[in-house]
């Protein structure tokens, strides 16, 4: 650590300029709290600027939760005003969102996103079904630490940082606050902020960590042992809820600990003497998940400070030891040197060798920690890590990297449900509720097993094994069996009426061959086996006959998907070509070609701050010699599938539909924690045909549909009404995404 003698000497004898004070009265030694408050405690860094503009010198300095961060990275060497540039640019949505850019994630974990499941997912281990112990497993949070923190990626004893530094976190299992003064510093203060419910806990040492606030939210005591003569307390806890408020279950819960958070505090606040200083930021109402309005806590943190300037003052050292402190308080000089190995250890892992082969680019190249954090992002994007971590090591003189993947702890079986609906608010509703289990890591070669179950409009299961050739590679085969019955109507040639319905139950295998070369495509072959058979449900069995359809077929597929988001996209594409050749070999008995497009584009043009989105869609499908059986058909209907007609009312063996959807966003979009609300239109044309001669551009059928759509916890849901030409409208209730994806 680079100190020089007078720092030294100016760190153990700050000299502060007071009035009649003689040159060479030894200064206290002033001790920093910065207590726990969530995004309240941007305030510290408020009161930080202040006391750097006063020249007053921090001897000691300790934090819990998000007091241990502005701590750390004070102790570390930032300024204040770093500081507030940092936090300015951070993306807090995305720190408290585990996962990679959707875009990065691997191309079979992309398709469960259009299979209508929920984000939630649970376990089964032991014979128990366990749940994730926090909502973020702040994988990404640990990462960013690790970024901000990299000057001090070899100190261990905190008392060697440029400030000795201290971090408080609860050990849950016994109920008592543990102590960083060493390790790791920024799995420490990782620890320190572990909120229970929100952030998953860490495992530090065999001890099972959460939020320090919940046994020392404010830590007086911690600072004053580390050998203080006065204190400056910033004291950012949440006010108690009134008693309006306490309307739920969940509000009374928090109430509870916040109480015993409080009373613990008041305790501790009791026992500053008479020379210390508690500062107390009038934060208000300001959430302790609000971190969009970190600017707004920093400057109540000013003006917190500023009110106690008189007292702080009697603080302010001379000339000679604030240049002295300064010099010595600045970030550590960091030698990017080259990466000269990787290691991973394994002990928390089945796939070990994934992750060593995603990293081993990363050698022979200087360390960077955004290339590092992507790498580490495709790792975790493959769906089994709880957290994927690393940190620098030294070995004979040489640098390289310790990568630490942790599986997910409620797995290896994994569980999630979904929920669709479909109103027409005309006599007509339809609903689906499905269910995936998937087991991973089957193999060393990453083996996963996953099985669909579907009840309502759609009743079966469709059972898939993942199997790659090798952990990491990009080749794979898939086998499939489904076996499922589905509700299909008939309607008239106008799609007015409803003439018929068809129990399609349908029992088929095939297996497919693919390969990713990377995240956002593949190309994939198949070859499939199946009988479709036909039962009238409902209309004359004269008309519409029971029938069976034996089908063998090859496929060529081709897949491209880059969309930030599928329910509610603001940039990529997504784009899936499949033409699949129909043929009487296995014991198929039909013969036909068959293409489909599905393509859908949001153009990335920045409208409006971000508020505004356009999605361009295509669908088309055609049976290219006109051969009419149940897998060449096509249907369209429903809301932004032509919207004012009923769903699936049209059908023929060629189709097309174009839409262009625009939709806004309404609301705070800096809000981390909100239910995002959209408002949107769409204008659609298109149109099928039972015959190839039949396609004319003068046959579209023009259509349109105003809508809002809230991202609930059950997923997207919409309420519409739409319009199409001939007469036809509807209004629509549907649970589901904004591409509309079929099954």
């Amino acid at each position: 650590m680079r100190k020089s003698w007078i720092a030294a000497a100016a760190l153990c004898a700050f000299t502060p300029v007071m009035a009649h004070a003689a040159p060479t009265q030894p200064s206290p030694c002033i001790g920093l709290v910065l207590g726990g408050g969530g995004a309240r405690g941007a305030a510290h860094i408020g009161v930080l600027q202040v006391l750097e503009r006063e020249h007053i010198p921090i001897c000691k300095v300790g934090g819990t939760s998000m007091g241990s961060i502005v701590g750390g990275l004070y102790a570390a060497g930032y300024s204040a005003d770093e500081m507030e540039h940092v936090i300015g640019a951070l993306d807090w949505k995305d720190l408290f969102s585990d996962d990679p850019d959707r875009a990065e994630e691997p191309m079979h974990r992309k398709d469960a996103d259009y299979r209508y499941l929920l984000n939630f997912e649970v376990g089964y281990k032991n014979g128990h079904i366990v749940t994730p112990a926090g909502v973020v497993q702040g994988q990404k949070l640990l990462l960013l630490l690790r970024r901000l923190l990299i000057s001090t990626w070899d100190v261990h004893d905190f008392n060697d940082l440029n400030i000795p530094f201290r971090a408080v976190a609860t050990d849950i299992v016994v109920g008592k606050p543990v102590v960083f003064a060493s390790g790791d510093l920024p799995l420490a203060i990782r620890s320190s902020m572990s909120v229970p419910g929100a952030f998953a806990p860490t495992n530090v040492d065999g001890k099972l960590l959460v939020d320090g606030g919940l046994m020392d939210n404010v830590p007086i005591d911690v600072v004053r042992a580390m050998g203080t003569d006065r204190l400056i307390v910033v004291d950012v806890g949440s006010p108690l809820a009134e008693e309006s408020q306490l309307s739920n279950p969940v509000a009374l819960l928090n109430q509870m600990v916040s109480a015993l958070m409080a009373e613990k505090t008041d305790r501790q606040l009791k026992d500053l003497a008479d020379d210390d200083i508690l500062i107390r930021p009038a934060l208000g109402t300001l959430g302790a998940g609000e971190f969009n309005r970190a600017p707004e806590a920093i400057a109540i943190g000013r003006a917190a400070a500023e009110a106690a300037l008189p007292r702080l003052r009697a603080l302010t050292a001379s000339p000679q030891v604030w240049q002295a402190w300064q010099a010595n308080h600045r970030q550590r000089e960091f030698d990017p040197k080259l990466i000269a190995f990787v290691d991973v250890d394994s002990k928390k892992t089945f796939a070990a060798k994934f992750a060593e082969k995603q990293m081993q680019p990363e050698i022979g190249k200087p360390y960077n920690a955004k290339d590092v954090e992507a790498r580490i992002g495709t790792i975790y994007g493959q769906g089994g890590y709880q957290q994927v971590d690393y940190h620098l090591e030294e070995r004979d003189g040489e640098r390289g990297i310790r990568l630490t993947p942790v599986d997910k702890s409620w797995g290896p079986i994994y569980g999630k449900m979904g929920f669709q609906l479909d109103d027409d608010f005309n006599g007509r509703s339809e609903y689906l509720i499905s269910a995936e289990l998937t087991a991973t890591n089957l193999n060393q070669s990453g083996g996963e097993w996953r099985n669909t179950f579907w009840s309502g409009r759609i009743g079966g299961v469709r059972s898939e094994f993942f199997q790659p050739f090798g952990q990491g590679s990009t080749v794979y085969v898939q086998p499939t069996l489904t076996a499922r019955n589905e509700d299909v109507p008939v309607f008239d040639g106008k799609g007015d009426k409803q003439l018929a319905e068809y129990r399609i139950r349908r029992l088929g295998g095939g297996i497919e061959l693919g390969w990713t070369p990377a995240p956002y495509w593949r190309i994939s072959t198949s070859i499939a086996r199946g009988r479709d058979d036909g039962d009238l449900r409902v209309g004359t069995p004269s008309a519409y006959p029971n029938g069976i359809s034996d089908y063998a077929s090859l496929g060529l597929g081709l897949d491209w998907d880059s969309l930030d988001n599928a329910q509610f996209p603001t940039r990529g594409a997504h784009m899936n070509l499949d033409y699949s050749s129909y043929r009487t070999f296995l014991g198929g008995k039909v013969s036909g070609d068959v293409v489909r497009l599905v393509a859908d584009w949001v153009p990335d043009w920045g409208l409006s701050t971000g508020r505004y989105h356009l999605l361009l869609g295509v669908r088309a499908a055609s049976s290219l010699d006109n051969t009419n059986f149940f897998e060449s058909q096509s249907f369209i209907g429903g809301f932004l599938n032509l919207s004012g007609y009923g769903e699936r009312s049209l059908y023929g063996t060629q189709s097309a539909l174009g839409r262009a959807v625009l939709y806004r966003r309404t609301g705070n979009l800096d809000a981390i924690f909100s239910t995002p609300i959209f408002i949107g239109m769409s204008l659609e044309a298109g149109n099928t045909w039972r015959d190839k001669s039949d396609v004319r551009l003068d046959s579209l059928i023009y259509a349109g549909s105003i809508f809002a759509g809230v991202q609930s916890p059950l997923g997207p849901v919409f309420l519409g009404v739409g319009h199409a030409a001939g007469g036809h409208t509807a209004v629509y209730l549907t649970f589901g995404s904004l591409l509309r994806p079929g099954l």
